[in-house]
């Protein structure tokens, strides 16, 4: 199997208006913009690896399921939280990858659902396609292809969700994915043909995840690693005491561990260490901060310092290295498109 097999099989879709039609392609040097488009998701994406970001976004809206499928040039981490009405369905395409992918191993043997309302943190290496999948939380539980214990099983699914180790399984809901996204053009996604692609794949999914059960009577899930719960722990950490701005955060992730097993954690998930990773997110937020009309009157010094960042000439070495260009210019692109 090609192991960008998302991308290589939609690349020749055009950019349509999504207001206007059920499917979209969007290649794009915007993170934020591209994080914007998921729909039934909230998401917020850090961008870990330096240079100007390149990526694509393929989805369709289908009826009350929305179907993604993305890539990038750079390693990202998504912060994701599912509308309270949908599950989610996420899996690796990239087979080969060696990588973890939102924290585990294993690339394209795992479907990881999170319910609905559930939160979760996934770091995604480069050039790493994903396919991602939202759908109607009373649909999918109601269907008739799903035996009474999956579908106690996805009610009781915790808030951070599961990862199904069954290679099975996801070439089963990628395939149907991806072959709806190849159904879907120049579908309008309220007519009939739309209900019925929504209701097959709805039925697909359902029976997948049935028969899989059947087999088993249970699921083989993937459990985390005391790396990953560290990582997590100490990201969270490292947020609810405000250390992401400079303060002393060897003391507060010292009660995670020692000292290298927490940056053994952060080297193993986000490719960095605990102070490059805390510097990375504030250059996001500046980022934001720039971007936005209500700090468009702020000089970038001051949102700089605003970040923890007191040196302007290193500021602008850091935020020009990362992210492909000087602040200055991230804000006049702001400008003239507000």
């Amino acid at each position: 199997m090609n192991e960008l097999v998302g991308f290589n099989k939609l690349s020749n879709f055009e950019e349509l208006n999504v207001d206007s039609s059920v499917l979209y392609k969007c290649d794009s040097n915007d993170l934020e913009h591209h994080a914007s488009l998921f729909k039934g998701i909230k998401l917020e994406s850090i961008q870990l690896s330096p240079g100007a970001y390149e990526g694509s976004v393929v989805f369709a809206l289908v009826d009350r399921i929305s179907i993604h499928v993305t890539q990038s040039a750079q390693a990202i981490e998504q912060c994701m939280k599912v509308d309270q009405d949908k599950f989610l369905f996420c899996i690796c395409l990239c087979e080969s990858c060696k990588d973890t992918v939102f924290g585990v191993q294993g690339a394209g043997t795992w479907v990881y659902v999170l319910p609905p309302g559930g939160q979760a943190v996934a770091p995604t290496p480069t050039q790493c396609p994903l396919l991602m999948m939202t759908v109607g939380c009373e649909a999918l539980l109601n269907s008739e292809n799903l035996v009474p214990d999956v579908g106690i099983w996805f009610r009781s699914l915790k808030r951070d969700g599961e990862f199904v180790r069954s290679q099975r399984l996801a070439s089963r809901i990628q395939d149907d994915a991806l072959m709806t996204l190849q159904s879907a053009k120049g579908i309008l996604p309220a007519n009939e043909t739309a209900h019925i692609i929504h209701q097959a794949l709805i039925s697909s999914i359902a029976a997948g995840f049935s028969l899989e059960w059947l087999e088993r009577g249970d699921y083989n899930v993937i459990h985390r690693t005391p790396a990953l719960d560290r990582f997590l722990k100490a990201r969270h950490l490292l947020a609810e005491r405000d250390l992401y701005q400079g303060g002393d955060s060897n003391d507060a992730l010292s009660k995670l561990g020692s000292k290298r097993s927490v940056e053994q954690a952060f080297s193993e998930h986000v490719k960095m260490g605990p102070r490059s990773y805390a510097r990375i997110v504030r250059l996001h937020n500046a980022r934001r901060k720039l971007r936005e009309k209500r700090f468009f009157n702020e000089s970038i010094g001051n949102i700089a310092a605003q970040e923890g960042f007191w040196d302007w000439s290193r500021f602008t070495a850091y935020y020009s290295k990362h992210f492909g260009e000087l602040p200055s210019a991230t804000r006049r692109k702001a400008m003239r498109t507000s």
